[in-house]
């Protein structure tokens, strides 16, 4: 029951901002992007808006069938997914999901699907997260670290910083320049841990379902993270851990 709340909560809170109309900020990129309305739901691509090799693949779909619309409101959201990573429009502006009447991830390429969808979900995600705190569900299995280099989970399952013995070569010459027992320290060791989940997720050894909460905001600072850490790891990581949340369960 708890985590079935948990869920709700989480779900309402990171879908439930308003977006902007496609005018706003984008440049000469709205003649190819659907309508958003008031509520932050985008509308369908129309077919003019379609690019070529999106024309074929449509032509090859049944006129006005299911799988026709899906095409046209899931490649639309991709147009949107695409700003975001090519940081072209804010991530808490992302749209809102289509409706999963009106969703069929069948119809991304399994690039598309990883570094744009996700990596757009998990900015959003992160970058609404920044701003509070929201009850995220708890990871549903225990962690296998054979080489201890994953920080302790709590029985609330919350990470614990990392030991200083478990960072690697380059975490050990940037935490030496932190003041010790500083905020930064701490933020380091615990920040530093999170993305070990991350990397466990990426790689396919970690279902993105139990991929731990975010740490407290006192403890977590993505200043610690490389770029590149950031944006493909870490967002795509909870990108994942999202799209997860939202699938029915089986």
């Amino acid at each position: 029951m708890r985590r079935f709340v948990l869920l709700a909560a989480t779900t309402a809170f990171l879908f439930c901002s308003l977006a902007p109309g496609p005018a706003t900020g984008l440049g000469g990129q709205s003649q190819a992007l659907p309508t958003v309305d008031a509520q932050g739901q985008i509308g369908p691509l129309s077919i003019d808006q379609l690019d070529p090799d999106e024309r074929v693949r449509f032509a090859q779909l049944s006129p006005g069938g299911a799988d026709a619309r899906r095409f046209l409101y899931t490649r639309g959201f991709l147009r949107y997914a695409q700003l975001v990573v090519g940081g072209q429009l804010a991530p808490v502006s992302l749209p809102e999901l289509p409706a999963q009447e009106n969703w069929d991830r069948r119809f991304f390429s399994q690039k598309e699907a990883d570094n744009v969808i996700d990596v757009a979900l998990g900015m959003r995600m992160a970058a609404m997260l920044a701003g509070t705190e929201a009850a995220r569900p708890r990871p549903a299995a225990v962690i296998a670290d054979p080489g201890d280099r994953l920080p302790d989970i709590g029985p609330d399952r919350m990470i614990g910083p990392l030991r200083i013995d478990q960072l690697d070569p380059d975490e050990r010459a940037t935490f030496a320049t932190l003041v010790p027992g500083s905020d930064d320290a701490r933020k380091f060791l615990y920040t530093r841990g999170y993305l070990r989940f991350c990397r466990l997720v990426v790689d396919g050894n970690l279902r993105p379902l139990d991929l731990p909460d975010l740490p407290e905001r006192e403890n977590w600072d993505r200043r610690f993270f490389s770029e590149y850490e950031a944006k493909e790891v870490v967002d795509v990581a909870l990108g994942r851990h999202l799209v997860a949340m939202l699938q029915p369960a089986n």
